[in-house]
């Protein structure tokens, strides 16, 4: 797959989300670590694996800036609060790293900011020992699927205290088959534009129970690519899904349509019936219903993260109210379920 240079030209739509999803989600990692007496006086770290020059042709910024300018806008917090900094940007051309150098320069930051010139697998054994030994964040933006192989993804999900984000050429994968990327195994009926929901699911059978994966697919042209997110603490998986799930109200995970307006009537000539294929969201709703009438969720927390774990934000579901009225739900008024997160505080037992 011949390769690219971004940064010789402006951003395209597609990048330009890609990086408004990582500027989004810079700020909620941060509230969320700026606020949390356990990580008062820790130090906060940022690894940017492929970095680039900084900007664009025409100046707007990329993943280095993005996050400078974030922990700029929260210097006050972050020196109220004993934070050092810490941050690592790696790219195999020399001159991006001489023109990312020479931005952060005129800046003046405070912190301690490393800067590598090396092949992405070479950076990552020269620091991967110091990923999640303090929180961290991982920006692995690369160009096609070679980099996060499986022993890559495993040192990722295996790094205490980290969320990674990382960017995926799916639709060469399903061009090239098993010449790209040969870990992984698409199911052969995945349609095109379905892609990197295949690819994501890889990566998430690849993940350690404890550990949550999401995604969302962008659109150039004719292919399909996407960013796969991962953290190892729920809230860190809510927060993604409300950033993507702004993005996309229908689906939470694309850039692009992936269900029509109208519901689409389909046919079995094999079995001779008819009937109307279901919205991603019905078959979650319908999932989850049996799952609280059977008894299988009992609790409002077991509820909230079986919700997060299939890309959905606990409030999308909308399934109590159906319950209640379909005559399953038993819970009075005043013990009535709930979809926010204080349930991960004090849960409710569900009554079916």
């Amino acid at each position: 797959m011949p390769k690219r240079d971004l940064h010789k030209q402006p951003f395209d739509e597609s990048t330009k989300t890609k990086l408004l999803i990582y500027r989004s989600y810079i700020r909620a990692w941060l509230q969320v670590f700026l606020h949390t007496e356990r990580a008062r006086g820790k130090p906060l770290q940022f690894f940017d694996f492929l970095c680039g020059p900084g900007e664009d042709s025409a100046g707007e910024p990329g993943s280095p800036l993005i996050v400078i300018n974030e922990l700029l806008a929260e210097r006050v917090k972050v020196e109220q609060r004993g934070h050092n900094i810490r941050l690592f940007f790696n790219d195999q051309d020399p001159s991006k790293i001489d023109n990312l150098k020479e931005l952060c320069s005129e800046k003046a930051l405070p912190w301690h900011l490393r800067f590598e010139s090396l092949d992405f697998a070479e950076a990552f054994k020269k620091v991967g020992s110091e990923i999640g030994k303090y929180p961290s964040l991982v920006l692995i933006d690369q160009n096609g699927l070679k980099h996060v192989t499986k022993k890559v993804f495993d040192a990722l999900t295996a790094a205490a205290t980290t969320d990674f984000l990382f960017f995926t050429a799916s639709s060469f994968k399903q061009r090239f088959g098993t010449l790209l990327a040969p870990e992984i195994k698409l199911p052969a009926n995945t349609s095109r534009l379905d892609v990197h929901r295949a690819l994501a699911d890889v990566y998430r059978q690849w993940a350690p129970k404890g550990v949550f994966v999401g995604h969302f697919s962008l659109k150039k042209g004719a292919n399909v690519y996407g960013l796969v997110f991962g953290s190892h603490h729920w809230r860190g998986m809510l927060k993604f899904l409300e950033i993507v799930w702004k993005l996309d109200a229908s689906c939470g995970e694309a850039d692009y349509e992936l269900e029509q307006d109208t519901v689409q009537g389909i046919m079995d000539f094999e079995h001779g019936t008819s009937g109307f294929k279901k919205r991603k969201v019905e078959v979650f709703q319908e999932r989850l219903k049996h799952l609280i009438a059977s008894g299988q969720l009992k609790t409002e927390d077991a509820v909230f993260l079986c919700c997060l774990e299939n890309g959905f934000l606990p409030r999308v579901a909308k399934v109590y109210v159906r319950l209640r009225d379909d005559g399953v739900l038993k819970n009075p008024k005043a013990r009535f379920p709930r979809s926010s997160a204080e349930v991960m505080k004090a849960p409710r037992r569900i009554e079916a």
